[in-house]
């Protein structure tokens, strides 16, 4: 991103009055302020969190009903379990019982772990495992589609400080002001905190998402085409999430200091996607190209200026739902968007695939009377 727009982008501020403080980490009020408003408002409307867009606790990252085998019979069946996922996807699926929104992200990582495939060592820089000062890190599961890239990490450590009972949570945030992890996605700086998650046997796991297609990496893959990723974290430390100390922020232990840099190639798989061309317009309102891939549905929709007539959104910030099977929200994985002069834009939006053939776009006044300023319904085969 443009050095000015990100030094402009520190300048914006954010009502947190909107959210719940109780999920709102330091991690989540950092990544909200560096976010683009309308992208915040926007993602909002299903934050957990990708993702998510990297954190844990807001895996922004399926329906159960669209799988060979259930989420429930997957949980009761350990052969169907092991050839469904990999161990580390069977932990973060399990790992999301009794937690908020713990449904919503079981589907997501329930879809995405069954279209995932195991890391490989590719290329002579490939790094898939490091350990250093008794932690040990490694890159398990991959999911690419050409629109979105996903991968898991592991963290196993017998280390003192990390593996205290009260700690739920490894981080490479640091105080709340940096962090020590340096994240480079096809030559392109991701660098965000990570957290790993506590699970029952004592690992942590992260699973870390990328959306392929942005305005700082504009470019349209291939099937085969090779997304080489590089993480080097220099430090951990162990949060509690029931503690906090006397400025409010979460405890967290001493840091564990070291090197860990895994490097990995993201191979993009298209094989399994399907292209549409919709062509369906509603007051403005226009919906072009639809692509189904493994897990997901990625749509490129055009909009009008809403600050202008008829809808008169002095935000230009309209509530924009895409419904599925039985007339539910279908749950948003990322979103682009790209602003034109005049004020239109267009949105390229990725959903999680919830197996269904009928969706219907609504488009409601958000910042106002919350009446309905577009709707189109619209079919994509399997």
């Amino acid at each position: 991103m443009d050095k000015r727009i990100c030094e402009l982008l520190n300048d914006v501020e954010v009502n947190f009055n909107k959210y719940e403080a109780a999920e709102l980490s330091p991690i989540e009020k950092k990544r909200l302020k560096k976010s683009v408003l309308w992208e915040v408002n926007h993602m909002n409307k299903n934050r957990r969190s990708n993702g998510t867009k990297k954190g844990w606790k807001i895996a922004g990252v399926a329906a159960a009903a669209c799988m060979a085998v259930s989420v429930v019979a997957v949980g009761s069946n350990p052969v169907a379990a092991r050839e469904l996922f990999s161990q580390t996807f069977q932990k973060i699926i399990s790992g999301t019982e009794g937690e908020k929104h713990g449904d919503e992200l079981k589907e997501i990582y329930t879809k995405i772990g069954k279209e995932s495939v195991p890391a490989k060592a590719e290329g002579q820089k490939s790094i898939l495992e490091m350990e250093d000062s008794g932690v040990t890190m490694r890159v398990s599961d991959i999911y690419c589609d050409g629109f979105m890239l996903y991968y898991t990490l592991e963290v196993k450590t017998d280390h003192q400080e990390l593996t205290q009972k009260s700690v739920d949570a490894l981080s490479t945030f640091i105080d709340g002001k940096d962090y020590s992890s340096k994240i480079m996605i096809d030559g392109n700086d991701e660098s965000f905190p990570i957290q790993f998650k506590k699970q029952s046997d004592g690992t942590f796991t992260a699973v870390q998402s990328y959306n392929c297609y942005t305005m700082e990496n504009p470019k349209e893959y291939q099937n085969g085409d090779v997304i080489p990723v590089d993480i080097d974290i220099t430090q951990f430390s162990g949060w509690d999430y029931d503690q906090h100390d006397e400025n409010g922020e979460y405890v967290h232990t001493e840091a564990v200091k070291g090197d860990w840099n895994l490097s990995f190639e993201a191979v993009v798989d298209t094989s399994k996607n399907v292209t549409k061309r919709v062509e369906k317009e509603n007051n403005g309102v226009r919906i072009g190209k639809v692509t189904r891939t493994k897990a997901a549905l990625n749509l490129e929709i055009e909009l009008p200026d809403f600050s202008s007539e008829p809808f008169n959104d002095k935000y230009n910030d309209p509530d924009i739902s895409i419904l599925g099977k039985d007339g539910k929200d279908i749950q948003w994985l990322s979103d682009y968007i790209e602003m034109n002069k005049d004020g239109s834009s267009v949105l390229y939006l990725t959903l999680l695939d919830d197996g269904g053939e009928d969706y219907k776009l609504v488009v409601t006044n958000k910042n106002g009377d919350g009446r309905k300023f577009a709707e189109i319904s619209f079919q994509v085969k399997r």
